[in-house]
């Protein structure tokens, strides 16, 4: 291993990217990709062994993790994911062939090896996904299966709010950071509060001409939402209704009145069968979700039934896909609209603000307005069915987006079988 690491130092000296002929440099960034899972395979299969065999105090380091994340540049933390996926290896013999042949990355293999520990019949099906997903594709199907897996959500939950933290740093340049976690549910609530202040800051932010990446409009929301709590002025805001900064040339985070309003799903909609409420558990088929965050803790939908801010579909209670004549939609057809989940519903699309309700259909035509002929759709969609007539077909969860004759742009991918 010393002699190939050795080469390999010779060739990457010699290496000089521009160099390469333009009509091979897919073909290297493919390489290389593949020589560095195969590399971070090895040490992750080896990772272990630093534990077992107390590797770390011929160094000096202060523990395996330690070890790991020295030689590696990276943080105790990414050391410490590493060292569980080597230990779970040891009994995942597909996954261990997937890392070993450069098939996984690193972080791929975190996040399969995990849900493979919960879900083992899932590990073909999960390396499969991998290998034509983007990461947090990987993810978010990795916390389906894990969730549907799990035998006892309230302790999971139990879990994750005795380990829910915030933590700041600043970087060597005096960049400041941030990390949330904690449970869904808390989660939820901490997102449905930013929803209304970032639609506001989005469009203070158009109106002035100012174009910057969403997550700065998060940052700006939730700094005002903060500075509003605590009474501060509101940034940008002056009691004459002036901006603070009137120097066009220097860009600031962008604020908002806090009279704006928003057509944004602003609060926590919780899906929940009412026999379950009653009964005081979840029994199987039954739901007990928060839209946009997935299933929950049945503990943690009771703990916030008083709270104004919940909003809740109580599946064998009203009826909330009743039709009515006019062509707004109803409270309650927006609560369960909200419930299906608050993203543009074109396949492909991942606009999950400054949405809007559309008759899929026309209401010029039906008259009516039912739950089933609604749909969010982005603005710019909007606009293509609107006046380019570009066509929303099939139900929720299985649409399809076509042009005015039909063509198929984009389709949902088939659900799972039950």
């Amino acid at each position: 291993m010393t002699e190939l690491v050795t080469h390999l130092h010779t060739l990457a000296s010699r290496f000089d990217p521009d160099q390469i002929p333009d009509g091979d440099v897919a073909g290297l960034v493919v390489d290389l990709g593949r020589a560095g899972r195969l590399v971070d395979g090895m040490l992750t299969r080896a990772a272990r062994r630093a534990t077992e065999t107390s590797a770390h105090e011929t160094t000096g380091a202060k523990d395996a993790a330690t070890l790991i994340a020295t030689a590696t540049g990276t943080s105790t933390a990414a050391a410490k994911k590493m060292l569980r996926t080597s230990e779970q290896l040891v009994d995942q013999p597909d996954v261990d062939k997937a890392v070993t042949d450069g098939t996984l990355s690193t972080d791929q293999a975190v996040v399969v090896s995990e849900t493979v520990a919960d879900a083992p019949e899932k590990a073909g099906e999960l390396i499969g996904d991998a290998t034509s997903q983007t990461l947090p594709e990987l993810r978010k199907k990795a916390r389906d299966i894990r969730t549907a897996a799990d035998p006892d959500p309230e302790i999971t939950r139990r879990r994750h709010l005795a380990r829910r933290a915030f933590r700041s740093w600043t970087e060597t340049d005096g960049e400041w950071k941030a990390f949330l976690s904690g449970p869904g549910d808390l989660g939820a609530r901490i997102e449905a509060a930013l929803r209304g202040e970032h639609d506001a800051v989005f469009r203070t932010a158009h109106a002035a001409g100012q174009r910057e990446d969403d997550a700065c409009y998060r940052f700006d929301a939730l700094l005002n939402l903060l500075e509003t709590a605590s009474g501060s002025t509101v940034r940008g805001d002056t009691p004459d209704g002036g901006s603070a900064d009137d120097d066009p040339g220097t860009s600031t985070p962008t604020a908002a009145p806090r009279s704006r309003r928003t057509g944004r799903q602003t609060k926590v909609i919780i899906r929940v069968d009412g026999s379950a409420l009653v009964r005081g558990e979840v029994e199987d088929g039954e739901t007990c979700e928060i839209a946009g965050i997935g299933s929950v803790a049945l503990s943690a939908v009771r703990e916030q039934i008083p709270d104004a801010h919940i909003t809740y579909v109580i599946t064998n209670a009203q009826d909330v896909t009743v039709a009515h004549l006019g062509r707004q939609v109803t409270a309650h057809q927006r609560t369960a609209l909200e419930a299906r989940g608050y993203q543009c519903e074109v396949p492909g699309c991942t606009a999950d603000h400054l949405l809007e309700i559309d008759h899929v259909t026309g209401w010029a035509i039906t008259r009516t307005t039912r739950l089933s002929d609604l749909a969010w759709l982005c603005t710019s969609h909007h606009r293509q069915k609107s006046r380019r007539h570009y066509r929303l077909l099939g139900p929720p969860g299985q649409r399809t987006w076509a042009t005015q004759t039909g063509v198929e742009i984009s389709r949902d991918p088939p659900a799972e079988a039950a």
